[in-house]
This record gives C-alpha cells, structure tokens and sequence, in this order.
C-alpha cells in the first residue's frame, strides 16, 4: 500500500485478493480510511443492496453509500424486524455514521426483503474501518425451527406432567427418552434419573428382561402390546392398571410408548377385591402380577389356551411357562395361594376365560383348606386331581403336566379354613400342615437398608416360612405400615433420610392418632451397637424389643414367636 494525500490507496492486485477473499467466506467486505473513504470493496455488496458500482469504487464517501442504501430501501437496519421506520434520510445516515465510528459493532438485522444479515465493523487505532456483511437467513430459519421444535417439546412435556396416567417413550436401544411426572412417582425417581437409562438400570434384571422383552418385539413388529397387572409403587402402594405397548415413528427412527391407565377405581366397584394392596412377600416390590391380553389388531390363527400355573417353585414355574408359550399357549405363573383366587377374580371381571389351571402337590395342598367353590372351579378341579395324583403310587415326572417333581415346601398364604367349611371331595389337611399355613399368614416387615443383610433376613423369614416384606429407609418403613399393617416390624436403627427411632416415632404417632381403631403393631430394634443407652434410646422411642446383629434363625423365631405366638399355641386356641 501506498499513501496519498486523500488517503489510503491499495493496488489492483490487493482489491483482487479483497475480491477474492470475500467470495470464499461469502460476505462482503468494505474498507474505509479515517475520512471515510472508501479504500476498497467487494462486489458482494450489491447482492444486499441495489446501488450504483460506481459507489464502491475507491475514494467513494461513505456518506454518499449511505444515502444511496436509504433510497434502496436500507432504512429498516436498527429495526432488527424489518419494517421501515419512521425517521429521517439525514437522521438515519448520522445514526449509521456513528455506529461506523464505534471501536466495535456487531448486530443480527432483518433487510426489507425478508432476508438476514449480520453486520460486523471494527475501528482500527488509525482510524482505518473494516466492515463485513453475511447473509445468515438459512440459520435464522434453523435457529427458528429449532426454538419453535423446543415449545413443542416443552408443551407436550407439560400436557404430560398434567397427565394423570404415567407415560414413558423408550428409543431403539429401549432408553427412557420421555417420561411424565406420573410415571416418575411409582419408581420415586427425579426424572434426570430415569432419562437416558435403561430399565436394568432401574429395577431387578428379571423384570428389566421382561419389559425389555416386551418393547423389543413391539418394536421389530409394530404389533400392540396390552396387559393388566399390579404396579407396585416405591411407596408400598398398588395400581391396578392396563399397560399398552405401541410403536411410532419411521424406519430406522422407531420409539416405542408404554402408558399405564389406572383402572384401581373400576376393578374395586367390579368383582376384582385384592385381598391386600401390599403384598407381604420377597417379589412383591419386584414383579408385577399380570395376564396378557391380546391387542385388537392382533389376528390370531386360532382359539390360544389360557393357562395359569400355579406353583411355589418359581424357576420351576418359570421353565414350564416357556414351554406352554412355545407350545402356542398364553401361560402366567403365581406363586402364593392368597393370589391365585385375586387373580382369578381379575380375569372373570375382565372376561377372560382360563382354560386349565396346573397346580403343583405343595400349593395344592395349600389350597385344600380353602373353599373353591363357583367360580373358582376350574381352580378345584385342579386342586383335587393334583391331591388325588399324589395319593396315587409315584410315576415319573409326576408333577406339572411334563415337569419335575416339585419339592415339598412350607406353604406361604393358604387362609384358615375350619373342616366343616370345606367341601366334602376336598382332603383334610393335617396339623402340621395347619400350623405351617398359620405361620404362613404372618407378616413381617423388615427395615434394613444394608443389602447382605437384606439377603440374610429374607433367607431367614423364607426358610421359616412366614411373609414378609423389606424396605431400605425409615420413609419406606412409615409408608409400607400405612399401606398394609403388618404383624411385627424388625427395625434397624442406622438408616439414611428417616432413621429407624425416627420411623417409629412416626407410628407411634400415628397409632395414638387413630385412637382404638389402630392396633399397636410390636416393633423390635435390630442393631448392631453395643453403646450403654441404645436400649434406653430404643424403647422410649416407642420400641418393644431389642435383637442384636448378627441375626440367627434362631433368635428371629424366638422373637416372632414371643410378640405374635408359635402356631401350635395358635391352633390349640382353636
């Protein structure tokens, strides 16, 4: 460059650089010296606006720029929207004026042709002026579609919060890519935890293994999926609901939808009565009880069997499952005795026909001391030809249909029936098996928040044979109580959140509360401190006993047997 009494000069070849350098960015460049004179630009310029060349030649006044560009119809820069304004020729070339004589400018401004620019200017400490215009409409548009995609997203997020039914959409990997406040509650999750995981993330790999089972056909098939089952919530509460599986989207881009309509308030008012919303038994906070039922726009080639097994072997029961599926049969297994008659009230509400029942020896003897009168028929006539095959000589696999033999187990919720209650083509049970179904019908819930402690304590109530439930926290203590009151309840005293002489300070309370109404439910300290005062500590918060870790099968039974009775003292009371 050289200089010259009017200014800045450039040489041809440096305005071809210039040139070319604003078409490989795509914007258009103008240079001023510090009278602002134009020094060089590029002929980008006149794509944004309609004006003589003769303005970009070197030496041109900017001022002379400027009111060819109003004319042209650049007054709508500074409105940010495009419409004229309402001002000057001459105030709006000296509001532009000084906008070129800042140290800096940038803004985002609409022309009158519905297109956007951005507009950059820099004032170098000579007082020579770069500016640059870039035509930024296809972002604009996008930053547009994306804002206008963000309110879809935050409006369908909020119509699904005010949701009463719990909605969740799982991508093709089956993550949580969408879920309602609704469905959050029943994990008792914040939503920040539940999005982007899968389901062996959130609950035991068995029932992970079957949602996932489920979701993965329906999506490879497109075929619906719909089943009612019991959803236990983290509060020990059940919702007796109708889960629908569907498919959208497009190939390759397929989501799958699971909602839950709560159908509690109908199946109440019907012939449906659970005899407990909590179940008192180590599966019931993992795997929901349920019986498929086809979709409509499933087309079936022919009449599919129905068929419910009952056993108190769950591998067992499983593996005969599979075999009745494979063999074209829809099959559920149940394994407590108090369910079956629940479960089938649930199917003849919904009109659903059970087409055989098979019954294993131990849970037929279970349910020998119950009356299956009506409809609970098909249940016994299972029942009775289960009994009367075990009465018979033993023959090979003479158990489940095709199935192994099943182990004699203690049953676990067979209700007391006196003999004369029973029908007369039903055999007696004997007093062993009396005083293990009494045992049977006791519940207990157990606090514990350590896991092997968890496993020690349900291997110890199972081998005894009692019902039982667990919970990790005072909270879920408190709650589970509410729910369904239990006979006895083992109460750590280090937990997190509620501890356990918390937690029964709460029952206590709330016992007091209901008056004469609320039985005093015994509970007893489990811990393993040995401090002077804990006992102290223990019984003024409203605790009846006190049990040192480690815990024994036999101090357990000791204990249940002093606060609740030994089922022989049980039976002898008639």
């Amino acid at each position: 460059m050289a200089l010259s009494e009017s200014g800045i000069q450039i040489r041809s070849c440096e305005a071809k650089t210039i040139e070319g350098l604003a078409l490989a960015l795509d914007i258009a460049i103008m240079i001023y010296d510090r009278n602002d004179r134009l020094i060089a630009a590029s002929s980008q310029f006149l794509r944004f606006f309609d004006v003589s060349p003769d303005l970009l030649a070197p030496g041109a006044r900017l001022r002379d720029l400027f009111s060819a560009t109003f004319d042209a119809g650049a007054q709508v820069l500074g409105s940010f929207n495009g419409k004229p304004r309402h001002i000057s020729r001459e105030d709006w070339i000296a509001e532009r004026i000084a906008v070129h004589w800042r140290e800096r400018y940038d803004s985002v401004e609409r022309l009158a042709d519905g297109r956007w620019v951005r507009l950059r200017k820099r004032r170098m400490a000579d007082g020579i002026l770069i500016a640059t215009i870039a035509d930024v409409t296809d972002q604009k548009h996008q930053e547009a579609e994306l804002a206008r995609i963000r309110h879809q997203a935050e409006l369908a997020q909020h119509i699904l919060n005010n949701l009463a039914n719990p909605v969740m959409v799982k991508d093709s990997k089956l993550r949580y890519v969408v879920v309602n406040d609704a469905f959050c509650r029943i994990p008792g999750l914040h939503p920040k935890h539940v999005l982007g995981r899968t389901a062996g993330e959130l609950v035991a790999p068995q029932l992970a293994a079957r949602f996932e089972n489920i979701e993965g056909a329906v999506l490879e098939t497109g075929v619906p999926y719909q089943a009612t089952e019991d959803i236990y919530r983290a509060d020990g509460s059940v919702m007796h609901a109708i889960t629908r599986v569907r498919r959208s989207g497009t190939p390759g881009n397929y989501y799958v939808t699971i909602s839950f309509d709560d159908v509690s308030a109908f199946l109440e008012k019907g012939t449906y009565q659970p005899e407990s919303t909590t179940r008192y038994d180590k599966d019931s906070r993992k795997a929901a009880r349920w019986f498929e039922k086809p979709a409509a726009s499933v087309l079936l080639a022919g009449p599919v069997g129905r068929v419910l097994v009952v056993d108190e072997d769950r591998q067992r029961s499983a593996v005969r499952v599979t075999e009745l599926k494979k063999a074209g049969s829809d099959a559920v297994a149940i394994a407590n005795a108090d369910e079956v008659r629940a479960f089938l009230d649930a199917a003849l509400s919904m009109k659903l026909t059970i087409s055989d029942v098979e019954v294993s020896v131990g849970m037929a003897k279970s349910l020998s001391g119950v009356s299956l009168q009506g409809k609970h028929g098909i249940l016994k006539s299972a029942v009775e030809r289960k009994l009367a095959e075990a009465a018979a000589p033993p023959e090979p696999a003479a158990s489940l249909k095709q199935s192994q033999a099943p182990v004699e187990l203690v049953p676990r919720a067979a209700p007391k029936q006196s003999p004369q209650s029973l029908a007369g083509d039903l055999i007696e049970p004997d007093r062993n098996q009396a005083a293990n179904s009494l045992r049977s019908r006791i519940r207990v819930l157990v606090a514990e928040d350590n896991d092997v402690n968890q496993i020690v304590f349900e291997q110890i109530l199972e081998a005894i044979g009692v019902g039982f439930r667990i919970v990790s926290n005072g909270h879920e203590a408190v709650a589970a109580w509410q729910a369904a009151v239990p006979d006895l309840i083992l109460m750590d005293i280090s937990m997190p959140g509620m501890n356990g002489l918390q937690a029964t300070q709460a029952i206590r309370d709330a016992e007091l509360a209901g008056g004469e109404d609320c039985a005093h439910v015994p509970i007893i300290a489990v811990t393993a401190h040995a401090m002077t005062g804990d006992r102290e500590r223990c019984f003024a918060a409203g605790m009846d006993d006190y049990l040192s870790k480690p815990v024994s099968p036999e101090k357990l039974e000791s204990i249940i047997e002093k606060w609740i009775g030994s089922p022989q003292s049980a039976l002898a009371a008639g």
